[in-house]
Order: structure tokens, then C-alpha cells, then sequence
């Protein structure tokens, strides 16, 4: 299968570096959806940007892309880590300030999970290898950046279920402070399917610890995927897949409490909240 591409694309580069390509006209750039909290995505309209200047685009040293709709006008795209402290983003073209927006405070609750494996707590130094080669396995793929040109980026829930966990939840496990939930969970049956939202190549099909049987999909243009804790993995690395195709089972593998599907979104390797791309309410 191939991935269906049209005259959008989405331009990848770091705040603090020059900018110097000229981008190619597209029709929309409805996604993703403005968003100005930590874990969302700034989404800001920019006119007349000189495009050819050699002079720095700065956006505080946030990973940002351009996506330009019109002849004059632009949309900058800027992850906002879940860590993120500062109350605006400024973006600057040299001396310039082109915009600037505020961030606002988002309320995430606390989850407190009791686990009674101790492996999966505190792993023992045996097990240190396989995690930290996992990590690094994890952290590549989450930061993959392909320059195709993508027609969708709204998605589709990937899932049926109830969301027994949402993003950015605030993690306590046997009471000891946990990394901030960087995905969604939607609890269902085991053996319930689970689906690509959006149409991609699969660069990760394989066992983690904790993530379990688990699956990473990189849609281009900075935008990642991950799905966590399968039964069962239907495709392999590779593998070209469209929006709506099978792509494994719920399940309980690695670190759960019970069955469910751990959906992660990454863009330019950054997690963000998963509904911020979903075309309709899940």
C-alpha cells in the first residue's frame, strides 16, 4: 500500500536554526488544531514570512514547522512539552517579533496505580540492558522526520472503548511519583481491534517491558504514533498502511493493570494530546 500524497507539506526544522526553503502552496492547514497548553500544539498565522531570508526563525528553542496555504500566508506549527514553564511562546524573525501567544495552564489530574509485579516497578540490573536498548529504540522512532507530503492529517480513534486514562495525567505507581502519562488509554475487551488513524509505514513492530507488544507508526512530516500493551501485532516492520487498517489487539503485555490500549501521538518528537488530531469527538 502506498500513502496517498498531495501538494501539502510540512517543512521540519528546529527554532533556533536558519531557515532558508521555499515551501510549496497548499490548500488547508487545518491540523493540528490550536492548542496553546502544554501538551498541545500552538497553530499561528503568519503572513508575508520572507521565506528566502537567510535570517533566523526563532521560536524559543521549541521544534516548529511552516505550513504555507497561501502566497502571503502561513501557519507555524509548535509542539508544546508537557514540561513546558513559560507562560508565552514569542516567535522572531531576527530583531522582529512576528507573534507572540500565551500558554495557558492546564489542570491535570493524579491516577495512583497499584502494581504487585516488582520487576515492573523496580527492575532488576538484569533486565537494565533490555530497557535502557528499548528506550533508545523508542525515543528514534519517536523522533523520525520523513519530508512526504501527506493529504490527512485528521485521524480516526484507533480504537472503541472507553478512555480510562487520558493525557497528561499526573502518575503515581505503589505511591512512588511517576513520568507524566504521555498517551491516552481506552480500556476494551481483550482481542478488541485496534486500527492505524492515519495512513503511514510501520517502523516498530515488536516486544518491549514495559510497553508490551507494541507498534510505532511514522505518518511523515514530524507526526509519530505508538500503541502499546497488544494481544496481538497483525503487521510488520515496513509495512505501508492506510487509515482504518488492522493493525494488532487490545491486550495486557508489559506494565498494566488490566486490558486496554495505550495510544501515544509524537510531533517532531514531542508527545502531545491525541485528540488534538482526532476528526470528532472520541
Amino acid at each position: 500500500m502506498r500513502i496517498k500524497i498531495s501538494t501539502i507539506v510540512f517543512t521540519l526544522f528546529l527554532g533556533s536554526c536558519a531557515f532558508n526553503q521555499k515551501l510549496s502552496l497548499f490548500d488547508t492547514c487545518q491540523f493540528p488544531i490550536n492548542s496553546p497548553y502544554p501538551g498541545g500544539v500552538l497553530s499561528i498565522d503568519i503572513k508575508n514570512i520572507d521565506f528566502d531570508s537567510n535570517t533566523k526563525l526563532n521560536t524559543e528553542g521549541l521544534a516548529s514547522s511552516i505550513c504555507k496555504y497561501s502566497l502571503y500566508q502561513s501557519k507555524i506549527f509548535i509542539p508544546i512539552p508537557l514540561d513546558f514553564k513559560s507562560e508565552k511562546v514569542e516567535v522572531k524573525q531576527g530583531g522582529a517579533l512576528l507573534n507572540s501567544n500565551k500558554i495557558f495552564d492546564k489542570n491535570y489530574r493524579e491516577s495512583r496505580i497499584t502494581i504487585s509485579n516488582n520487576d515492573y516497578v523496580s527492575p532488576g540490573e538484569e533486565l537494565q540492558p533490555r530497557i535502557r536498548r528499548e528506550y533508545r529504540l523508542s525515543q528514534e522512532a519517536k523522533n523520525t522526520y520523513t519530508p512526504i507530503k501527506l493529504k490527512d492529517w485528521a485521524m480516526i480513534e484507533p480504537a472503541k472503548g472507553q478512555i480510562s486514562s487520558e493525557f497528561g495525567v499526573r502518575r503515581f505507581i505503589n505511591n512512588q511519583p511517576r513520568n507524566r502519562h504521555s498517551g491516552m488509554d481506552i480500556a476494551a475487551p481483550e482481542g478488541s481491534e485496534v486500527s492505524a488513524p492515519l495512513s503511514g509505514e510501520i517502523i516498530i513492530a515488536s516486544n518491549f517491558f514495559y510497553k508490551g507488544n507494541v507498534i510505532y507508526i511514522n505518518h511523515g512530516g514530524g507526526l509519530v504514533s505508538s500503541y502499546s500493551h497488544l494481544s496481538q501485532i497483525k503487521i510488520k516492520n515496513g509495512d505501508k498502511v492506510k487509515k482504518g487498517d488492522l493493525i494488532g489487539l487490545i491486550g495486557q503485555t508489559g506494565r498494566v493493570t488490566g486490558p486496554h490500549l495505550h495510544w501515544e501521538v509524537y510531533l517532531m518528537g514531542v508527545a502531545i494530546n491525541p485528540e488534538i488530531f482526532l476528526n470528532g469527538s472520541i
